[in-house]
């Protein structure tokens, strides 16, 4: 039976607490503290760092690759190729990009089911990201959060959790939308969408799949369900019926907010990295109906565990150091324009280099070079080498705090790391102060945002250190 071999997770190490939003704008949870997305993340970076988290380093063996967000960076271009490329998936891997709902996170895992089921794909990957947009000083802007999760499909005895059923059913129905381009999310009458639409829909959605395999509600240990708050969560748990122990005590919204698509997976990665064998887990999500899926942990589920998720990064959090800045970053308000120079032919002739991280090393003497030259550096082999993945960790060598380039934090480290297994990188640094870094110290690399050049995306790997 098909089912998830590993899951992954990242939620943003930094936090938009509610008091510094209320001392500006005297509104606003003064307890809420929201996972916000860096000034160099999108929900590409995040998926990616989700997947590698799910997959591990080094090349992920992928048949299919489904990309699910409501919140991609572009309407039009590929975000799951990126993705891809930057977590090393096998080019012949099928990549897809699925939005327009915020259901399209347990829709593309239906998918990916589907697709393994049918032998079209080995294995396939689930990645639901979102960065939601919410204006400075809105209701939302404490609502909302940001995050990633992973899940990798496959069948055979790597399976952690077999899903035993689905359920789907589609009912046009306005709750939230967003037109394209809009800064924000509308939302109807607060009572009937939550009455009619959370309520209402997601009962019927768990309901259709008790009724299709005859489980009872004493059979299921866990009841995972999206909510876009922790009001509505109560709602919906009271008109569903299950035991109380069958809920969470803490649900992620009432933690984190409302990541939207990535919502339902992101509780489910989270429930599974806990989940004892033999345990029932029920998950649905919402949007126009909703899709629910019921899922029985094997004893391959403690697996799971040694897997990076939303309890590794919660032990990273920190508070936003500057609200007016992040304010900047998100261009929320003006700050410096740029208009940065970038070649698209250049980023496709260095992709293997600048998104795989492919470095050469020498036949002859066994040096490692990045970028790879026709010469090597160490003993003057001439087009010797052979392609190796660089280290995912490594040692700051050298480094230095340039004031020049602008910056939300007023400055960039740049550092010199010796990486792990060989060969030398220059990079970024990030997700730091400047009193974290010195010499030696042990860093990882994490895929961000560079820049927007010529109006498309650069991407590319920095450093942060790693604990």
């Amino acid at each position: 039976m098909a089912g998830i071999i590993s899951v992954g997770a990242y939620v943003p190490f930094q936090r938009l607490e509610g008091a510094a939003v209320r001392e500006v704008w005297g509104t606003g949870n003064p307890k809420a503290s929201r996972p916000l997305a860096g000034f160099d993340e999108d929900s590409i970076t995040m998926g990616t760092e989700a997947l590698i988290n799910a997959g591990g380093w080094g090349g992920i063996d992928l048949d299919a690759l489904y990309f699910a967000s409501t919140s991609a960076p572009y309407a039009e271009k590929s975000s799951a190729a990126v993705m891809a490329a930057a977590a090393d998936v096998p080019e012949s891997a099928f990549t897809a990009d699925i939005g327009g709902s915020l259901r399209a996170g347990t829709a593309a895992l239906r998918i990916a089911l589907d697709a393994v089921k049918a032998g079209s794909a080995k294995r396939a990957a689930v990645v639901a990201s979102e960065m939601r947009p919410a204006r400075a000083g809105e209701p939302d802007e404490l609502a909302l959060c940001d995050g990633a999760a992973a899940l990798i499909i496959g069948e055979g005895e790597d399976v952690a959790a077999k899903i035993e059923a689905v359920y789907s059913w589609t009912e046009d129905f306005i709750d939230r939308w967003r037109l394209p381009g809009e800064d924000q999310v509308s939302a109807g009458d607060t009572k009937f969408i939550q009455d009619f639409g959370y309520v209402r829909q997601t009962v019927a959605t768990v309901e259709g799949l008790l009724a299709q395999t005859g489980a009872t509600r004493e059979d299921v240990g866990r009841v995972l369900i999206y909510a876009p708050d922790a009001r509505t969560q109560a709602a919906i748990h009271r008109k569903l019926g299950f035991p109380a122990e069958a809920y969470p005590q803490a649900p992620l919204v009432s933690r984190l907010g409302d990541a939207g698509a990535a919502a339902p997976l992101l509780a489910l990665t989270e429930a599974l990295q806990s989940a004892e064998p033999g345990e029932h887990i029920l998950v649905a999500g919402h949007g126009s109906g909703g899709d629910a899926f019921l899922l029985r942990a094997t004893d391959r589920v403690a697996a799971l565990k040694e897997r990076r998720g939303v309890a590794w990064c919660a032990g990273r959090a920190r508070a936003l150091p500057n609200y007016g800045n992040f304010l900047r970053s998100r261009e929320l308000v003006a700050g410096e324009s740029l208009n940065i120079f970038s070649s698209p032919s250049i980023l496709w002739k260095e992709s293997r280099q600048t998104m795989r991280l492919m470095a050469g090393k020498c036949r002859g003497c066994g040096e490692v070079q990045f970028p790879r030259q026709r010469l090597c550096t160490n003993c003057n082999a001439r087009d010797d080498w052979d392609e190796i993945k660089l280290g995912q960790r490594g040692t700051i060598y050298t480094f230095v705090h340039d004031h020049l380039p602008p910056s939300p934090d007023g400055y960039i480290t740049m550092a010199t790391v010796d990486i792990e297994g060989g060969g030398r990188l220059y990079g970024q640094m990030t997700d730091c102060s400047k009193e974290a870094i010195s010499i030696g110290t042990p860093v990882e690399l994490t895929f961000r945002l560079l820049h927007k050049g010529e109006g498309y995306y650069n991407y590319y790997w920095k450093f942060r250190p790693a604990k």
